[in-house]
């Protein structure tokens, strides 16, 4: 149940509590989500990596319990998604995967967690453009996420999430 009263209606919980301040606000959130969504040029393991992190860090359930539409197109396995919290198992996943899980990590705790030593490693690992997709990607998931966690909104996250429309699935071995 929601921690501040919402106006009554058939909506889901966040379309009615965006009407409260301003439905414009609400358009927008959602038409950046969609946005980095749908437009993302980061590959999919690195993108559920991070996203699954943030979740877990917001406490978002709808946010942990969604997986990306076709998993095995893309390598993915339930491990996967249980796995990211875990330091210990890290050494699982590729490079890439591992340092998206620590720009997430960073992300959430601020910008003072981003050392340069993580930069140059960041750096030799994604483009530049790649980087700022991830940063949009993490400030979408994080402050989105908070909200619905802060506020207890029930949340009718797709439970798969179709993934960008630059996603390359992996090639059949």
């Amino acid at each position: 149940m929601a921690r501040i009263e919402l106006p009554d209606g058939n909506e889901p919980d966040r379309a009615r509590m965006w009407q409260m301040i301003a439905p414009d606000i609400g358009t927008a959130a959602e038409r950046f989500s969609e946005a980095i969504q749908r437009e993302s040029i980061v590959p999919v393991p690195e993108h559920e990596a991070a996203r699954i992190r943030i979740a877990h860090i917001n406490g978002c359930e709808p946010c942990s319990d969604a997986r990306i539409a076709d998993m095995d197109a893309f390598g993915l396995d339930e491990a996967f998604y249980n796995d990211v919290d875990d330091p210990a198992l890290r050494h699982r996943y590729a490079p890439r995967v591992r340092l998206a899980i620590g720009f997430a990590e960073r992300f959430a705790e601020g910008a003072q967690a981003f050392d340069d030593a993580f930069w140059a490693e960041l750096r030799k690992g994604f483009s530049d453009a790649e980087i700022i997709d991830l940063a949009a990607s993490c400030a979408k998931w994080l402050g989105l996420g908070r909200i619905n966690a802060v506020l207890d909104l029930s949340v009718a996250c797709p439970i798969r999430i179709t993934p960008s429309r630059n996603a390359r699935p992996i090639a059949a071995a």
